[in-house]
């Protein structure tokens, strides 16, 4: 009889009761049918583990996790952000306020910033709203242009960049302000 064949039998913890040993088969049916709380934890030789990790390897699934992958649309900003605020131009980038930062991130690769990825120059990421050089503000028919500057290592400069919506580049202006930022208007 190989290892594969013999059920593994682990002792099962409930509130403060431990029970067992018993067989992983028995424990993945209970907790299938909801007679094992998923509350409940089994040891593993060196400590009390979620009895979910026992489902890992095995068929049941109450989400049923296993069936075709769906699609997944993911709406709104990458991060859960106080503000934010999409890019007009670029689909999925957003500039958005993320605790005290200042973050631009999503989009994917774009051709025009190669020369920044050839440089070692960020092209998304947060910059502390105290950290903030200059904030860069082009206003065009229908957008602004949005220019975020700070120090880059020791003694370079670099600038994110989004393009916001009139509407949202007011809303921004008004949270820099509130935080005494420099804002440059053209």
């Amino acid at each position: 009889m190989s290892d594969s064949e013999i059920d593994q039998e682990y002792l099962v913890k409930v509130d403060d009761e431990v029970y067992g040993p018993i067989p992983e088969k028995r424990l993945v049916d209970d907790l299938g049918k909801g007679e094992l709380s998923k509350d409940a934890r089994f040891w593993d030789g060196e400590d009390w583990l979620p009895i979910g990790f026992l489902l890992e390897n095995n068929l049941w699934n109450e989400d049923k996790w296993g069936d075709e992958p769906k699609e997944v649309v993911a709406e709104g900003p990458p991060l859960p952000a106080s503000l934010a605020w999409e890019d007009v131009k670029v689909k999925g980038r957003w500039l958005m306020i993320y605790g005290d930062h200042l973050v631009v991130e999503g989009g994917g690769f774009r051709k025009e910033e190669i020369a920044s990825i050839l440089t070692g120059e960020p092209r998304e990421g947060g910059i502390p709203i105290v950290k903030i050089l200059n904030v860069s503000i082009t206003a065009s028919d229908n957008y602004s242009k949005i220019e975020i500057s700070s120090f880059h290592k020791m003694y370079e400069v670099y600038t994110l960049v989004c393009n916001l919506s009139s509407s949202d580049t007011d809303a921004l202006v008004k949270e820099l302000k509130n935080s005494e930022v420099r804002i440059s208007f053209s």
